[in-house]
């Protein structure tokens, strides 16, 4: 059936394909739930069999291998829109969030790394639902780039299309010859970076479903704890600076990990400008953080320059965990952590935010038109790591920038309608459209988005998926002109 020159019917079979292949996920806690037989099983089995009874039929419609623009852009915002339902019934099924606007929440949350929470006691939760909570940050963190593309190859060119949304165009371009391989190969990386890190909590002394579970959420920077004070619970410095780093691994280009695997070279993680000005900026912040703290006497210097590493790195990376309550901490500290969420992490990895790249690209493109203003006659060429930006390239950086920016500022007011005070509700927002999770005061570290009216919990889960499809895609099927041939 087609509509306007969309084919309903190819994008109903590649929405259900990639829903089947994901709600897989849903047996990872049922497999616990069973060996530790807390009586939870079926709690994410019937989600699966529900999803599985539509693949069931779904696949026996015949398409043809490929997708348009069109139907990419609509499958994709479909996938990532009803896959929180999905996850969303394990929660409401069970009955430890009975409110499903909250579930899915909870669910958009995970699904979409953001990390941020309802939940007023994380610990009494099922050990079995922490788990699921830890895997939809997984499930997410993987991302389209891998895990749509190398399960479902059949799409064909279709695949192609779906990663265009999913990744900026340089990891796109950079993809394209033989993509297969390439998403096999950062799967390995991926789910290595997960063993690894399980294996230092572990050698920290933190027990093995703990070390799962945010094991999980910190290579998919996604800052979902299985402790109500996050990773402070363990208080423990090694814990901290082994989480610290694996942030940084995951909101790193994985296409430099992929390099890497290839050329075993350190070197290629400091070649690119994005990740140059990444470290350059962590390292800054660090070091303003650490000096402020200690200067306050809030923290002698190496208690500043611990907590300054860990929150700085989970900031910039769009983590979500905490080493402490930094809500208490100097105006200007928390000045520069909600700057770093709004700024996130690399193109190609699993952090959100407005990316570093497009930071290079709009501050060379400033600087091209201060000179232009001295020089009217001036022709300037904007790079990134050597290649020439076309004018398109950068109009759309300029206008995700105006769009990423407006859309915080909407949500903000809108959180507002109910007497949130301005803190609270802004930095909710930039916190939701960054994927980063807490934001301050209310929702800070030691809060939650419980407070907020439904329909507020509602904006907040769209705008989070805003953030993660990176605007554009989920916008334009909102649009007139896109149902039009």
């Amino acid at each position: 059936m087609k509509v306007r020159g969309i084919d309903l019917t190819v994008v109903f079979k590649v929405v259900v394909s990639i829903l089947f292949y994901m709600s897989l996920s849903l047996l990872i806690p049922a497999t616990y739930s069973l060996v530790v037989g807390d009586g939870q099983v079926m709690d994410f089995i019937y989600p699966f069999l529900l999803v599985g009874s539509i693949y069931l039929l779904a696949y026996q419609i015949e398409i043809r291998d490929d997708l348009t623009l069109k139907e990419a852009i609509l499958s994709i915002s479909l996938i990532w829109l009803v896959f929180p339902a999905i996850s969303a019934m394990a929660y409401w099924i069970n009955g430890a969030i009975p409110d499903f606007i909250e579930a899915y929440f909870e669910s958009a949350s995970g699904f979409t790394t953001t990390g941020a929470s309802i939940l007023t006691n994380v610990e009494a939760m099922p050990k079995s639902l922490l788990l699921w909570r830890s895997t939809t940050n997984w499930v997410g963190g993987l991302g389209f780039v891998v895990f749509a593309i190398a399960l479902l190859p059949a799409l064909g060119s279709g695949g192609m299309q779906m990663m265009k949304f999913e990744a900026s165009k340089a990891v796109e371009e950079k993809l394209k010859p033989k993509v297969k391989e390439v998403a096999r190969i950062i799967f390995v990386i991926y789910n290595g970076l997960i063993i690894a890190e399980i294996l230092l909590l572990l050698l920290g002394g933190m027990p093995l479903f703990d070390a799962v579970n945010h094991a999980f959420c910190t290579i998919a920077t996604g800052g979902f704890s299985v402790k109500n004070s996050s990773i402070g619970s363990y208080h423990s410095v090694f814990i901290e600076m082994v989480v610290a780093l694996f942030m940084v691994f995951g909101s790193v280009n994985f296409l430099n990990w992929y390099h890497f695997y290839r050329t075993k070279n350190w070197k290629v993680f400091f070649k690119s400008e994005e990740n140059k000005l990444y470290f350059t900026i962590l390292g800054v912040a660090i070091v303003l953080c650490t000096l402020v703290l200690t200067v306050d006497g809030f923290y002698n210097p190496f208690q500043a320059l611990r907590y300054s590493i860990f929150q700085v790195i989970n900031s910039a990376s769009t983590t979500g965990f905490s080493s402490t309550d930094y809500t208490h901490w100097p105006t200007f500290v928390l000045a520069v952590l909600i700057i770093l969420e709004f700024l996130g992490g690399v193109s190609g990895s699993t952090a959100g935010g407005l990316k570093q790249f497009r930071l290079v690209a709009l501050g060379k493109s400033i600087y091209g038109e201060l000179k232009k203003t001295a020089h009217p006659r001036l022709v300037y060429r904007i790079k990134l790591d050597g290649k020439t930006l076309d004018f398109s390239a950068l109009n759309a950086i300029w206008a995700f920038g105006a769009a990423f920016t407006f859309v915080t500022v909407i949500v903000g007011i809108l959180l507002c309608l109910t007497g949130t005070d301005l803190v609270t509700a802004f930095s909710s927002s930039i916190a939701c459209a960054s994927c980063s999770g807490p934001g301050l005061l209310k929702t800070g570290p030691a809060g939650n988005y419980h407070f907020f009216a439904d329909w507020q919990k509602l904006i907040l889960s769209i705008e989070m998926i805003l953030g993660r499809l990176e605007i554009f895609a989920l916008f334009a099927v909102f649009m007139p002109s896109f149902w039009k041939d």
